[in-house]
């Protein structure tokens, strides 16, 4: 069970578009499906899909010892097997499909989180601008990388 999160990692390069991310609160129960790769004005200097943002980056030297990205790395590379990239993604989704996953999204966590109530870096502003918002758009997403499943969540107050 994950509960209403700061961040995700986001499992393509895709992510909300703009009309997906209001600094308005839409609700607990907002939708959007309009996802798409970042603009360039707004790509975060290319990390917006990097590790802990996405699956990007990982990848045997994609980063030094010390770093979270190099951890993770190396557990992956030890764990699936892979070497690329592009081999990591497919084997981190086809593991994701496996599991059992429940998200629960506070009510009111709508705090914008450039006021300090969730991470407020680029890579991740542009997945929403409150919780409640990243959580939602963040079901969305798991609706077109698993076409025809329906990730299970819910609201607490």
């Amino acid at each position: 069970i994950v509960s209403s999160p700061s961040s995700v990692v986001y499992l393509s390069e895709e992510r909300p578009a703009s009309t997906c991310r209001p600094d308005q609160d839409q609700g607990p129960y907002w939708s959007c499906n309009d996802f798409s790769i970042p603009e360039p004005d707004s790509n975060c200097d290319s990390k917006w899909d990097t590790y802990a943002a996405g699956i990007g980056g990982l990848y045997e030297g994609a980063s030094r010892e010390g770093k979270i990205r190099y951890q993770a790395n190396q557990y992956l590379l030890k764990s699936i097997g892979a070497t690329s990239s592009s081999e990591v993604s497919k084997q981190v989704r086809a593991r994701w499909a496996t599991k059992d996953i429940r998200f629960l999204f506070g009510n009111f966590d709508t705090t914008h989180c450039h006021v300090g109530a969730c991470s407020n870096d680029c890579e991740h502003m542009v997945t929403g601008k409150n919780r409640l918002q990243r959580g939602l758009n963040f079901m969305r997403h798991l609706e077109r990388v698993f076409p025809g499943s329906q990730p299970v969540w819910g609201i607490f107050n």
